[in-house]
């Protein structure tokens, strides 16, 4: 009888679990043998491209043969064109649920993008890309534009970035108002926009970091189509813009038909004001502004002679430093500062506005054994030193040729000794000798020097730089030791060479020589006619040459503007005639490539 009782206690349980298991529809069953196979769809409700479709309460089905999950749905899912609040996608037994919070605009046609969102259960195996077209109106629209988006200064493909096609050709749509239709960039940064109606359109593309389907100017990048739209293309299974591509696919991808490309740039910010003030040095005081072109009319210290500030800002005119040339006094304590400039108002308009910082002094680096060493110093060393000239000087071989030797100072130089400079060679023989130079002061760093030796610079030659005493003073008759700073250049027998014959240059360039992910330059040179760039001293590997238009010869790249309808200043690569821009250069060779600017900037 006890055996009898356990045995039907045993197979309640047993019911009990396997009723458990009907019951959950979300959660699939777990254990078998390894998949390798991606899920099937065999079941479409209602079917794709369907019209009259219901503006409230409707329900999109996908009916799997297995079981399967949702990858991240809230990323990779989306429908073009966007409505207020995101679809909603839920699993029950083997499908997929999708259904529309809020209504849906009448007689549109949208699609449904799934991306990659859904992978099978176990193995986690990813169903190809999907997308559900339909329309709440009677037709499908059948139009389609394919293409490619690149980060402007670099021409990197981007990825998951938001192509928007606006019917609506107002200037203020891309802040305000949803696309009429949109799609994502793959890996390669390429896109299809589908089932658009006929044109014009205009045609932006942003980072949607923040998912709102708008342009946010103060944290995405942007880029945008010259001039309008009209979709030329239609639709159709068999187009190779439509098919799916692996990642690791590189030729097909690259393959595939583009109509446009458009080139991501970040815009400078709208509204200007100070964003950091701080003393990088008890005398040297920083300032940055939030956007370039600063309009500063007045800077002054409480207590401090106005005629006894130098003042240098960068390039951009966004940051700003100056220094306190007065010798007399320490400014170990607090410093007051007032600056004038042009600044954002509510209205975003610029105003004059005068505003005051309290500058705490910088905190003294000191070493723990600091206090020992100056014990040991005689009076006059410690006499010297405190007004002992500190400075870095940089010779790279590979830029040698180029750059020199390159001397930072601390504070701006005021008075160079030629006489006390030499630049000495010494051959691989041991013979050695005095060379020529020139000396050239930064236009835009007055405390950057470079020391040029003039004449052919040789491979396997030791060259350098001697600086006598007082060579240098800067601001605060401040001067240097003497020191000596020596390079050698390279005469490995397996490093190769790279010319570059530059013709049609008829404006300011800038050619760079880059790694192929263009985050590093070997080496920069600016142009302005034709002629033989040399790029010395290269390992054996794969590089790019990137060419910008310099168009206002400030030596950077300027970005764009989309209010003022500017493009950000163009970037082109230097492609071989197989179409690749990678350069692979071997071990002991000497290779030359002609490049015709006109071409590339066509």
């Amino acid at each position: 009888m006890k055996f009898y009782n356990l045995f039907y206690a045993f197979v309640i349980v047993i019911i009990a679990y396997l009723l458990g298991s009907c019951a959950n529809t979300t959660t699939p069953p777990m254990g078998g043998a390894k998949d390798t196979i991606p899920p099937i769809l065999v079941r479409v409700l209602p079917d794709s491209g369907s019209v009259n479709y219901p503006l409230k309460g409707g329900q999109i089905e996908l009916r799997f043969d297995e079981y399967v999950v949702l990858k991240e749905p809230q990323k990779t899912i989306f429908l073009s064109p966007p409505i207020d609040k995101r679809v909603e996608a839920k699993i029950k037994g083997k499908s997929i649920l999708i259904t529309f919070p809020t209504q849906l605009d009448s007689g549109v046609t949208y699609t449904l993008n799934l991306g990659k969102s859904i992978v099978d259960n176990n193995e986690g195996i990813q169903f190809n890309p999907y997308v559900f077209p339909f329309s709440t109106g009677s037709y499908l629209d059948s139009m389609m534009c394919s293409g490619t988006i690149l980060n402007a200064a670099t021409l990197l493909p981007k990825e998951d970035i938001s192509v928007a096609f606006y019917k609506d050709i107002s200037d203020s749509v891309l802040y305000n108002k949803f696309p009429s239709a949109f799609s994502k960039s793959d890996k390669f940064g390429y896109f299809v926009v589908r089932n658009l109606e006929p044109g014009p359109y205009k045609v932006y593309a942003f980072n949607d970091i923040n998912s709102n389907n708008k342009y946010d100017p103060e944290n995405e990048e942007v880029a945008f189509l010259d001039s309008l739209f009209i979709p030329g293309v239609v639709l159709g299974k068999d187009r190779s813009e439509l098919i799916h591509v692996e990642d690791k696919d590189t030729l097909t991808a690259l393959g595939r038909p583009s109509e446009i490309s458009l080139y991501l740039f970040r815009e400078d910010p709208a509204k200007q004001f100070i964003k950091e003030s701080k003393r990088l040095q008890t005398k040297m005081v920083y300032v940055r502004f939030s956007a370039p072109d600063a309009d500063v009319f007045t800077i002054g210290f409480r207590g401090v002679d106005s005629t006894l500030l130098l003042r240098e800002f960068n390039q951009r005119r966004d940051s700003l430093l100056i220094w306190l040339m007065d010798t007399t006094k320490s400014y170990t304590d607090s410093l007051y500062l007032t600056v004038g400039y042009l600044k954002s108002d509510s209205l975003n308009n610029l105003a004059p506005f005068l505003e005051d910082f309290r500058l705490a002094a910088p905190k003294p680096a000191k070493s723990e054994n600091s206090e020992t060493l100056e014990r040991g110093k005689t009076i006059k060393e410690r006499q010297k030193r405190s007004n002992l000239l500190d400075f870095e000087i940089l010779a790279e071989p590979a830029l040698f040729e180029q750059q020199g030797f390159i001397i930072n100072f601390p504070a701006p130089i005021v008075k160079i000794e030629k006489d006390s400079i030499e630049v000495k060679f010494k051959t691989p023989k041991g013979e050695t000798g005095f060379l020529n130079y020139s000396i050239i002061k930064d236009s835009l760093f007055s405390r950057l020097i470079k020391v040029i030796p003039s004449g052919r610079i040789l491979p396997g030659y030791e060259y350098s730089l001697k600086l006598r005493d007082n060579a240098f003073k800067d601001i605060y008759k401040f001067t240097n030791d003497s020191i000596v700073k020596t390079v050698s250049l390279p005469s490995d027998d397996k490093l190769s060479k790279l010319v570059l014959d530059l013709t049609g240059v008829d404006g300011s360039y800038i050619v760079e020589l880059t790694n192929i992910t263009r985050d590093k330059v070997y080496r920069s040179y600016k142009i302005t006619r034709d002629g033989n760039l040399n790029f010395p001293y290269l390992q054996s590997g794969k590089y790019s040459v990137k060419i910008t238009q310099d168009l206002n010869g400030n030596g950077i790249i300027d970005t764009g503007s989309v209010l003022n309808k500017k493009q950000p200043e163009k970037v082109r690569l230097f492609t071989l005639s197989n179409g690749s821009s990678i350069i692979t250069i071997p071990e002991s060779a000497e290779l030359n490539q002609s490049i015709n600017l006109q071409i590339i900037f066509n």
